[in-house]
C-alpha cells in the first residue's frame, strides 16, 4: 500500500462543519414545521370566523379606499413644507422598515444557532431549539409577508407621492399602471411598513408586555414613509392590515403544531415560556459544548 494510499483524509475545517450543520438545521426545522400535524383544540384567534373576517376586510377596505380619495391627495408635497430638522430625523427613522435591517440580524442569528446545537449537551440542544423557534418564526412572519407585499405592489403599479407631483390631472394620487415594474410606481402596499408591523405584530404576540413599544416603533416606521414623502398613508394601513393579519395566521399555524404557543382551554393563543435569560447567556458557555468525540456520537444516534 502507497503512503498516499495509507494518509488519512484531512478533516474539513471547523467553520465548514458547523455551515453545513446550519444549512441542515434549517431543512429539517421547515420540514419539521411542514410535516407536523396539527393536534389539540383549534385555536382561535379574534375575528376568526368566516362572517367576522369578511366583515373586517370589508372595513379595512373601505378604510382604505376612503383614505384613498379625502387624505392621500393632501400628502404630495407635504415633504417640502416641512422643517429640514424633522425630514433628517425620519431619514433615520425610516432604515428600521428596510428588510436587510430586520432579516439579516435574525437570519445570522438562525444560522448561528443552529450551527452550534450539534456541540451543545443535551439540555442546551433543547434551549438552542426553543429560540430557534422563536427567532424562526419572527423571521418568518417578516419574510413571507414582505416578499409577497413586494411582489403585489408591484404589479399594481401605483406612482408614488414624488411621481405624483409630475403627473397630469386632479386624481393622480390615484394612479395605478399594472405591471409598469419600477420603483416610482410601486408604492401600494408600503414595503417598509410591511417589514416592520410584520415584526412589530410577531415579537408582541412572543413578548405582549412589550406591545405598546413595538406597536408605536412600528407606527413611527410607517409615519416616516408618509413623511418622506415615499407613500401614501393608504399604502401604510394597507400594509400594516396585511402584516398583522398574515402574522397572527402565522401564530395560528404554530399554536396548532404546538410550537412556540400554547392553545387555552378556551382556544385563545399564549407564548409558551421561553428558556431564562440565564440559560440564553450560558447557551455558548464551553462548559455546556461537547468535545469531538461526544458530538459524533451524538449525531450518529437515531
Amino acid at each position: 500500500m502507497s503512503d498516499a494510499a495509507a494518509t488519512p483524509p484531512a478533516s474539513r475545517p471547523a467553520w465548514v462543519e458547523d455551515v453545513r450543520a446550519a444549512v441542515a438545521g434549517l431543512f429539517t426545522a421547515l420540514k419539521v414545521l411542514r410535516t407536523r400535524k396539527p393536534r389539540g383544540p383549534a385555536p382561535r384567534l379574534p375575528m376568526d370566523g368566516l362572517v367576522e373576517m369578511v366583515c373586517l376586510f370589508m372595513l379595512v377596505g373601505g378604510v382604505v379606499a376612503a383614505t384613498m380619495i379625502l387624505i392621500d391627495p393632501l400628502i404630495p408635497g407635504l415633504r417640502l413644507m416641512l422643517p429640514l430638522g424633522v425630514i433628517h430625523f425620519f431619514e433615520r427613522v425610516t432604515e428600521l422598515g428596510l428588510g436587510g435591517t430586520v432579516l439579516w440580524p435574525l437570519g445570522i442569528a438562525l444560522l448561528v444557532l443552529l450551527g452550534a446545537v450539534p456541540h451543545l449537551d443535551l439540555l442546551y440542544r433543547r434551549v438552542a431549539a426553543a429560540v430557534v423557534a422563536r427567532v424562526g418564526f419572527v423571521f418568518l412572519s417578516v419574510a413571507a409577508t414582505s416578499l409577497a407585499v413586494l411582489v403585489v405592489k408591484y404589479i399594481l403599479g401605483r406612482a408614488r407621492p414624488y411621481e405624483v407631483l409630475h403627473l397630469p390631472g386632479p386624481n393622480a394620487h390615484l394612479t395605478f399602471e399594472l405591471f409598469r415594474l419600477q420603483a416610482s410606481y410601486s408604492s401600494f402596499p408600503s414595503g417598509h411598513s410591511t417589514v416592520v408591523f410584520a415584526f412589530a405584530v410577531s415579537a408582541a404576540l412572543l413578548f405582549p408586555k412589550a406591545r405598546w413599544w413595538l406597536i408605536a416603533l412600528a407606527v413611527l416606521v410607517a409615519a416616516s414613509r408618509v413623511v418622506l414623502g415615499s407613500h401614501f398613508p393608504s399604502d401604510v394601513i394597507a400594509a400594516a392590515a396585511i402584516a398583522t393579519a398574515s402574522s397572527f395566521w402565522l401564530a395560528k399555524v404554530f399554536a396548532a403544531r404546538g410550537l412556540v404557543f400554547s392553545i387555552a382551554a378556551d382556544g385563545r393563543l399564549h407564548p409558551m415560556p421561553g428558556p431564562s435569560m440565564r440559560r440564553l447567556m450560558a447557551l455558548f458557555s464551553p462548559a455546556h459544548r461537547l468535545s469531538g468525540a461526544s458530538s459524533a456520537s451524538q449525531e450518529a444516534r437515531p
